[in-house]
């Protein structure tokens, strides 16, 4: 009886540490991650020091594909596809801009403290996360939140042709 408990156990533990093996090979050929820091320092006329930090983290994925001439066999070839590459920002600045929010019926009001004053602006959804923000007549612009739950208002310039992102942190 003893034997066959230690058998029992010595073969849940090699099929263990067998998949787990096989598992951390597989993450290790076909993924990576890479950190990538930005640091932008700006001085203004009256001397005082603004630091704005931005951090990307980019993971590249390459898909593995079987070889379909080997369906039947135990040990099978394998392909790997083009990289899925998935970029995250994360901002965050020395003196970065904040803002509240209250729910209402059709999305949330939100109000953004600025240096100029604060600004009062309705928050529409409009699907996969992203919100419509009226910020007056004839200025709309898309919000979303990132994870550490900033939001990040982008809006389009016509005069440089370029859209312009402001990160605002929960208040």
């Amino acid at each position: 009886m003893k034997t066959l408990k230690t058998l029992i156990t010595l073969a849940l533990l090699i099929s263990t540490s067998v998949s787990y093996a096989q598992e951390d090979e597989n993450n290790t050929k076909n993924s990576s991650e890479e950190i990538v820091t930005k640091i932008i320092r700006i001085k203004g006329p009256n001397g005082e020091e603004k630091i704005i930090k931005k951090q990307e983290v980019i993971k590249k994925k390459s898909k593995i594909k079987l070889n379909p001439g080997d369906k039947d066999k135990t040990n099978q070839s394998a392909e790997y596809t083009e990289d899925e590459i998935v970029v995250e920002k994360s901002h965050s600045s020395s003196d970065m801009l904040k803002y509240t929010k209250i729910a209402d019926d059709k999305g949330f009001v939100i109000t953004f403290f600025r240096k100029e004053g604060n600004q009062i602006s309705k928050a529409r959804p409009i699907g996969s996360g992203y919100y419509l923000v009226n910020m007056g007549e004839k200025d709309n612009c898309v919000g979303h939140f990132d994870k550490d739950k900033n939001f990040i208002l982008e809006a389009y310039d016509t005069k440089t042709d370029e859209i312009i992102s402001t990160v605002y942190q929960a208040n």
